[in-house]
Parts: structure tokens; C-alpha cells; sequence
């Protein structure tokens, strides 16, 4: 029987979450979707959560081998795996406990917005983090245009999602993406959420609420504009072409696993 793809441990107070997906980099497919949702609706009773993945990646976006509408490849079935990545936000975003993400190796697109939607987000020496979309003839779906200009600025994060650059730690950490890099993020990231959990929760609770709603009011409103954009996107020949082209791609390539 095959491990699930989403593993999920409980240390003290603290609720652990573990992409599972190591050969495909952590990679989402509608199967990681689901599981990773239900592990965070599980998990909003915790004193802290920590959001990692397994192998020698965070979570490398999309699984274009596989796609988010795999049974019928619609427009409508791709709005389901849509509301699933908001979902993934809003259960972060909402959770009246503090997150924590622990970003080692690849955080791509998709992964990118998962890690970047904690409270806390702990980096490691070899983390690597773009978002690829726009390049490709995708768009972000997790709010992420929303909350990367107030992180980095205006300026910086149409660069960063205009043209896909990968992000060094260095940098993440000036630019304001990471929280702190560690050697070990993910024995970090659970020594962080474990002191986290001992404080007074109805005003952690509190305060998270208060910061959120200052910083992205009109969630929803910009959560509906990035699935209608996306869904525009996606009606697109070059996008079609363009996912074409990377599951053709030539093994021999450095990093043939890596997906947006």
C-alpha cells in the first residue's frame, strides 16, 4: 500500500504536514491537493503548524505530467483544483494558529504561494524559489499578486513574476520572503512553531486576524480575479503548447524533474 501524500505527525502541540511526493519533487497533483487541504482543515485546532516537504524538495508547483484536471482535462474540472489552491491560502491565512513553512530545495509557482502564505517562513542554504506562470502561459492562482508586492514592493514583484527568476536565499531573506535562514529549516521551523504553540492562543489568534485583514482586505475579491485570469490563461494555444513542450522536454537537461 502506497503512503498517502500528505503525512502528518504530531509533536506536543504542534501539527506537522509533509508533501509526500518526493520523487516528483513534492510536485502538486489533484491527489496532494486534496490530502494537503483535509490535513489543514485537521489541523486548525493545533497550538502551531508546520508545512514542509519531503526528499530534497519543498513543493515544485504543478505537476504538468500529470495536470489538475486529469479524468477530463475541462475548463470546469481545473476550476475544482483552482478553488483547492485557494483553499490551501485560506486555510493558512484563516488558521487561528501560526504557520510555519520549512522551504529546502525547490519551492516553485504553486509551491512558492504555499510557502510564502505562513506566518513564518524559514529558508534553507539550498532553497530555490520562482514563479514560473507567466512564462510558461499560466497565471497564479493562491493570491499571490495580492500579497508579493506588500512583501517585496511594487516593483520587485513584477520582476520576480514577470520573469520567473529564481530567487537565492540571500536575497529571499532581504527582499523580505524569508523569515530567517537555517541550516536545517525543517528542524528549525518545528523548534520555531513549538515555542509558538506555548503562547496565550485567543491572542495569537487575535492578533494573526488583525494582520491579515490590514494587509489583504479584500481577499476574496482578488482570490476570483486570479481563477478567471488563470481559466483566461489557460483557453490559450501557447499555453496548450507550452505544457506540451515541457513534458516532452529532454531528459538530459539539468533539473528535468523541476515543473512550475
Amino acid at each position: 500500500m502506497s503512503e498517502p501524500s500528505v503525512l502528518v505527525e504530531h509533536v506536543g502541540d504542534v501539527a506537522v504536514l509533509t508533501l509526500n511526493r518526493p520523487q516528483a519533487l513534492n510536485a502538486l497533483n489533484t491527489e496532494l491537493l486534496d490530502d494537503l487541504v483535509g490535513a489543514l482543515r485537521s489541523a486548525q485546532s493545533a497550538g502551531a503548524i508546520v508545512v514542509q516537504g519531503a526528499g530534497r524538495a519543498f513543493c515544485a508547483g504543478e505537476d504538468l505530467k500529470e495536470t489538475l484536471a486529469p479524468r477530463t482535462g475541462t475548463a470546469e474540472e481545473l476550476r475544482v483544483a483552482f478553488r483547492q489552491l485557494q483553499d490551501l491560502t485560506r486555510l493558512m491565512v484563516g488558521a487561528p494558529c501560526p504557520v510555519v513553512s520549512a522551504v529546502h530545495g525547490y519551492a516553485v509557482g504553486g509551491g512558492a504561494e504555499i510557502a510564502l502564505t505562513a506566518d513564518f517562513v524559514i529558508g534553507g542554504p539550498g532553497a530555490r524559489l520562482k514563479f514560473p506562470e507567466a512564462v510558461i502561459g499560466h497565471a497564479p492562482t493562491g493570491g499571490i499578486t495580492a500579497r508579493l508586492p506588500l512583501m517585496v514592493g511594487l516593483l520587485r514583484a513584477k520582476q520576480l513574476l514577470l520573469t520567473g527568476r529564481w530567487v537565492e536565499p540571500a536575497d529571499g531573506l532581504n527582499w523580505g520572503l524569508y523569515t530567517e535562514l537555517d541550516d536545517d529549516p525543517r528542524s528549525r521551523a518545528l523548534e520555531l512553531a513549538t515555542e509558538l504553540a506555548a503562547y496565550p492562543r485567543r491572542s495569537q489568534s487575535a492578533v494573526k486576524r488583525a494582520i491579515e485583514l490590514a494587509l489583504v482586505p479584500q481577499q476574496e475579491t482578488y482570490l476570483q480575479m486570479e481563477v478567471e485570469l488563470a481559466s483566461y490563461c489557460f483557453e490559450s494555444a501557447e499555453t496548450a503548447e507550452s505544457f506540451v513542450a515541457f513534458r516532452n522536454r529532454d531528459r538530459l537537461r539539468s533539473d528535468p524533474s523541476i515543473t512550475p
